[in-house]
């Protein structure tokens, strides 16, 4: 049995978690932070002044984990890092009928907007000088580029067109909240792990595919990935309660700002469904998340992640 101060303590910390999960809602619904359906256009051809080849994204993606993970840095910072990126380059267009300059173009966007994330958002529980990892960050952005002042001028640029919109919420956000409130952690620690970390990789692989990004909020993306895990558990061992399930269904009304997660039964589905594809090593393989834990750098990767278009 827990102490009286000791429930209170859990109570209050709920409550805590709670508000913060209404202000991601809230922020969510702002048009500051919403991508442009136009960052699609391009993939299908329809523009050739428009958004980057979905080539040239997915490069740009690969190289924002391989820096971050070269610096030790929480993964989360690659997510704000795209979205300024996307969100710029949707409403910022560039002609592709010069690729040289195009590619340049986007190139100098990219390395900016994630000088920007990672001097705002970046964070690492591996090292005691968090301060310092980011000015050798920052300084390896700037100074490894042949015309530092390129980035620095785009850096303004981006921060006036997406009108000082710089706190996105995050797909790694939603899915850390969700898995605060999930009953697996009171009841074994191998499901809580496995959630949460099966959820971390799928939101992880979202980042390549913009359709995702357009089509779902980031709620909705991180409880369908959520619920994609729970699947996976449920095929090996069977959920000891059917409060586990209740309880975390029981975020869907939760609207203590007024704002609910938009878990309607059609666009969960639809969302689980396109992350089943975007993760196939997890879910279409004879994998046991009870003796093998989720990877995020498996083989299904960031270059070769199917297309939904």
């Amino acid at each position: 049995f827990y102490s009286n101060k000791r429930l209170e303590d859990m109570q209050s910390s709920t409550r805590a978690a709670m508000e913060e999960l209404d202000c991601l809602l809230v922020k969510e619904q702002s048009a500051q932070y919403q991508i442009s359906p136009t960052l699609l256009w391009n993939l299908n051809g329809k523009d050739k002044k428009c958004s980057p080849p979905l080539r040239w994204r997915h490069a740009i993606c690969d190289w924002y984990y391989d820096f971050v993970d070269h610096f030790h840095f929480d993964r989360e910072v690659v997510g704000v890092a795209v979205n300024y990126f996307d969100r710029y380059t949707s409403i910022n267009a560039v002609s592709l009928d010069d690729n040289e300059n195009a590619l340049s173009t986007y190139h100098t966007v990219a390395v900016a907007a994630l000088y920007v994330a990672i001097k705002l958002h970046a964070t690492s529980c591996e090292v005691d000088d968090l301060q310092e990892l980011r000015n050798q960050a920052l300084s390896k952005i700037l100074y490894g580029t042949p015309q530092p002042k390129l980035i620095l001028d785009m850096e303004m640029n981006m921060l006036q067109a997406l009108e000082w919109a710089v706190n996105p919420p995050t797909l790694h956000q939603f899915a850390f909240m969700f898995h605060k409130f999930h009953p697996s952690r009171e009841i074994c620690t191998e499901y809580e792990f496995y959630i949460y970390e099966a959820t971390r990789y799928q939101v992880e692989l979202v980042i390549f595919v913009p359709q995702l990004l357009v089509e779902f909020k980031p709620s909705i993306i991180a409880f369908a990935a959520m619920k994609n895990a729970e699947e996976k558990i449920a095929a090996h061992k069977p959920i000891p309660t059917t409060d586990m399930k209740l309880s975390f269904e029981a975020l869907t009304s939760h609207s203590g700002s007024g704002v609910v997660v938009d878990s309607t039964a059609v666009a969960v589905a639809r969302c689980q469904m396109l992350l089943k594809r975007v993760c196939p090593e997890l879910w279409y393989q004879t994998l046991n998340p009870f003796t093998r834990q989720p990877h995020r750098n498996l083989a299904n990767s960031p270059t070769i992640v199917v297309t939904l278009m």
